[in-house]
């Protein structure tokens, strides 16, 4: 793909208020402007002075912008306004760019651009005299707050609201046959309601992204549970994003009052304390029934809750919201989770939908192939069934028909009664977005479909586009994580895979979600996918620039592309081009023989991200030094072998991650081996994470100028440069990753000298022989460490002691780490483990479990253990184990567990049934069996 860089602000256009141009471009501004090397140079064409000057009169108009950009869409004039404020904005800050481009060789590379700053000065002083004719416009064409207060929208106004609005409503008319896909759900929410012996009130919440079907799945229980007079008095309310509390708890006295209009108090005149007396007096003594429906800030719930009386009678509150956070109002064990349907229910609701006048409601043969292709583009989400259903009963039965509204299903644009009801659904959520998360998310519209996104390598794209700053004592990385977890609380992004901490590790958007983004941003220009040369020239402007792979039958064009794309960066191209570009990514491109990446590459000094993960580039080039605002550089995977020297040039990287592959084919990944650092890491002060280095003396004593560290991997670690790591790492106060590999099976890692010790690790991997055979003392005061993996340690069993009382501790490994030949786990030891992983323990021949150790253990892992051939003693003991993974482990002690399972039979109504892969090697293939055991029965 190809990312303009202009085009990629103009992505924002009706998506980010208006006045985050100012706020951006005076951030970019004090960047660029402090300390350039050319300053005095830039002055004698006032370029300095008047993008400053610039910013400042763009500083007065943000008032007027957040207004303007309010009324976009009401206000023709207030909206052509802004969007004129918005180039000269993105006008300005390409100035500011490309003043940072020209600067960043120094005096001398000035003078010999002379002609570029003479141009630049133009382009600014154009710039700044467009911007007074804007604010002089402003003033004559009357455009104010004040003035246009009273015509004001009303809340909830939009459309993507009011079909909201209708929508609920419509909920209550449905037929039974018309719900599909919630009967586990709909059971749950039965037995909440009705068979929950608690007397206080409490909450129940159903949690989705927009459109998954969480108004129909509660308002069908409301109904049915409202009907059996289980309680006094219901309630169903809708509260949406825009609501002030006294009319909604307007809204729940007239619905408490729907049917007895007696007798009801004008509440239309009352203020917020009438109305909870109100409400109070009512609900007194009562059990009551409530349901908030799409619920989007959890103030709405503290607002009113002290208008809803709990006073033991047993009454209930149903929320169902998009945001997980105000779903977290409910105890975890009320909470549910809806998702989309998967394909059989999805197909019952299309059929039920679209041939619901016939008799079977089934689809005919003939038409079976577009209606699996239109029911793809639904994602499961049962608005987008019904709503195409609803358009499909309306065409002929014909193949030609169905496949015109397969090709013209569009979510975003449609016209069509119904399909533009979705995206007006999904968008409500987009729309919510504040302004910082909002940028983050239409990133995200560069990632294909399926794509699975990782969230480290996310994190560090929006930092080098520079969608976060700095707030506060948090550093760029924890913000954009803080933004990240934000936008999966949205159901906005959703996580497919999650770390041994719980957090996001893996991540994925919803097809549908998808969609919506990238119309916008093809329709803005935000994102070119390009199938052939991506082609660099004054008209374009390229911020990011990745190169993934192609059809594998064109490898020697896809290769003459590439090459020509890397030697577009030559230093004769325009520099406005090359002043945006921020982003470089190549991945995947392993059946194209590129192995070295241009010389340059070294002159897109706007440079932030360099990636060219899994890739077989074996070279970078010797000026990368002058990338001096280079934060990530990543070659994990590919084939370089060495750094540059001038890399101790990059002041401002923050992560750098190097990992060689040994072979060129990349069926097999491993092994890999670390990289050497050339002279000079000391100087790299802003370094967060290292990997995956060769240790040497010299370096090791480096490390202790990187007090910013926060994930550190070691490898080739010797006795002689040990003993300087204790004093490197005691300087890492935040050091919370750290991964150390010796030389050889003959060095001896002695880490009880480490002092003071890494107390806030929470991941820490060793590999090689400990000193004694123990583990260190400060090993026990490891309170924050979660993860754990000992590999060729030759521990022995008082070791084990030492850490079984961690109190955080997740995931244990051990992989011929141990050499006794017992194991035996006490009572109360290992308190919240989740996983334990014992391998290549060439000693072993019996496991404990005592009763009350482990107690939260869900997976145990057993791998070449070969002297191991009985089931491990007091195994029924581990209450929660879900799954005993088996590799390649003695014939005995499969017997046995397969034994059990003819004996005891079917588990799977068992209340504690363990799941056993068994996986082997056999003829150079690797085969697993999957059994199902009673752990209660194991061994009788």
């Amino acid at each position: 793909w190809t990312i303009p860089h202009h085009a990629a602000r103009l992505r924002l256009y009706g998506e980010v208020m208006a006045e985050m141009i100012a706020i951006s471009l005076s951030a970019k501004v004090a960047a660029t402007l402090s300390g350039s090397a050319a300053a005095d140079f830039s002055s004698l064409v006032a370029v300095r002075s008047g993008i400053a000057a610039a910013a400042r009169d763009l500083e007065l108009l943000r008032a007027f912008l957040r207004f303007a950009d309010s009324r976009r869409g009401e206000d023709a004039l207030a909206s052509a306004w802004v969007d004129q404020i918005r180039d000269v904005g993105f006008e300005l800050e390409d100035v500011a760019d490309e003043y940072a481009f020209l600067s960043g060789g120094g005096f001398v590379r000035a003078c010999a651009n002379f002609g570029a700053w003479l141009a630049l000065a133009r382009r600014l002083g154009k710039a700044r005299v467009r911007l007074r004719d804007l604010s002089d416009a402003k003033e004559r064409y009357g455009i104010r707050p004040a003035e246009a207060s009273a015509s004001s929208p009303a809340p909830d106004s939009g459309t993507g609201a009011v079909v909201g609005r209708k929508l609920a409503e419509a909920a209550h008319f449905l037929e039974d046959g018309e719900i599909v896909g919630f009967a586990a759900h709909r059971r749950s929410l039965m037995k909440w309601l009705t068979e929950d012996l608690d007397s206080r009130r409490s909450l129940v919440a159903v949690c989705g992204m927009g459109g998954v079907g969480k108004t129909t799945l509660v308002t069908s229980v409301y109904k049915e549970v409202a009907a059996s007079r289980h309680f006094d008095c219901a309630a169903w309310v809708s509260v949406s994003k825009n609501f002030t509390t006294d009319d909604l708890l307007r809204k729940i006295a007239k619905e408490l009052h729907r049917d007895v209009r007696a007798g009801m108090p004008d509440i239309d005149e009352m203020d917020y304390r009438s109305l909870v007396e109100a409400l109070r007096g009512h609900l007194a003594q009562k059990r009551y029934l409530l349901l908030l429906d799409d619920v989007w800030d959890a103030h709405a719930w503290y607002e009113i809750r002290n208008a809803l009386v709990d006073d033991g009678q047993g009454s209930k509150i149903i929320i169902t919201t998009r945001s997980q956070d105000v779903a977290s109002l409910a105890a975890s064990t009320r909470i549910i989770m809806l998702e989309p349907l998967p394909k059989q229910e999805a197909w019952s609701l299309f059929c039920n939908t679209t041939f619901r006048e016939d008799a079977n409601q089934e689809c005919p043969h003939h038409l079976e192939q577009w209606a699996f292709k239109i029911l793809d583009r639904c994602c499961g989400l049962p608005l987008a069934i019904v709503s195409v259903g609803n358009l499909l009963a309306l065409k002929s039965r014909t193949e030609f028909a169905w496949k015109n509204v397969h090709d013209s299903l569009d979510w975003d644009g449609s016209s069509v009664r119904g399909i533009g009801e979705v995206s007006s659904i999904l968008n409500l959520s987009i729309d919510d977005l504040p302004y910082h998360l909002k940028r983050c998310l239409l990133y995200c519209s560069i990632y294909p479909e399926d794509f699975l996104i990782k969230r480290k390598i996310l994190i560090r794209l929006w930092i080098a586009q520079g969608y976060i700053e700095e707030k506060g004592q948090g550093t760029m990385e924890e913000i954009a994580d803080d933004y990240l977890h934000q936008l999966v609380q949205r159901s906005l992004l959703q996580v497919t895979l999650k770390n041994e901490f719980g957090r996001a590790k893996r991540l994925c958007i919803h097809d549908l979600i998808r969609d919506l983004i990238l119309q916008r941003s093809i329709k803005e220009g935000f994102t070119v996918f390009s199938k052939c040369q991506p082609t660099l020239g004054p008209s374009k402007k390229i911020r990011h620039l990745i190169l993934d792979r192609w059809v594998s039958d064109h490898r020697p064009v896809l290769k003459m592309t590439l090459l020509r794309s890397f030697n577009s960066f030559k230093s004769d191209i325009d520099s406005s081009v090359l002043s945006g570009f921020r982003l470089l990514t190549v991945l995947n491109l392993w059946f194209v023989q590129i192995d070295k990446l241009p010389s340059s590459l070294s002159n897109l000094l706007n440079l932030r991200y360099l990636g060219i993960r899994s890739t077989l580039i074996e070279e970078l080039p010797q000026d990368l030094g002058q990338l001096h605002k280079l934060q990530t550089l990543d070659t994990k995977w590919s084939r370089v072998q060495r750094l540059p020297p001038s890399i101790r040039k990059l002041n401002n990287l923050r992560h750098l991650i190097v990992f060689r592959r040994r072979s060129a084919d990349f069926r097999f990944a491993f092994p890999g081996t670390a990289i050497e650092f050339p002279d000079g890491l000391q100087n790299l002060t802003c370094l967060q994470t290292l990997k995956y280095i060769e240790a040497d003396e010299k370096m090791v004593k480096s490390l202790k100028s990187l007090k910013h560290m926060k994930s550190l991997e070691l490898s080739g670690v010797h006795e002689s440069n040990l003993i300087h790591l204790p004093s490197s790492i005691s300087t890492m106060s935040g050091l919370l990753c750290l991964g150390i590999v010796s030389r050889d099976a003959n060095v001896i890692l002695d880490l009880e000298p480490f002092y003071p010790p890494p107390l806030k690790l929470q991941r820490l991997s060793l590999t090689g022989m400990l000193a004694r055979g123990k583990l260190p003392s400060w090993f026990g005061h490891l309170d924050n460490l979660m993860q754990l993996r000992l590999c060729s340690s030759e521990l022995r069993g008082d070791s084990i002691g030492l850490l079984s009382s961690l109190p955080r501790l997740l995931h244990l490994t051990l992989k011929n780490a141990y050499t006794d030949k017992s194991l035996s786990f006490p009572e109360g030891s290992f308190p919240v483990l989740k996983k334990l992983s014992l391998h290549e323990l060439p000693n072993l021949s019996h496991i404990e479990f005592q009763k009350g150790s482990l107690l939260h253990l869900n997976v145990l892992i057993l791998g070449r253990c070969d002297e191991l051939t009985e089931i491990p003693q007091g195994i029924e003991n581990l209450i929660e184990l879900d799954n005993l993974e088996l590799y390649e482990m003695p014939s005995e002690i499969i017997e046995k567990i397969q034994d059990r399972e003819t004996l005891v039979g079917d588990y799977k109504d068992s209340r504690r049934t363990t799941t056993v892969k068994n996986t082997v090697w056999y003829n150079g293939q690797l085969l697993q069996k999957t059994i199902y055991t009673n752990l209660f029965t194991i061994q009788i």
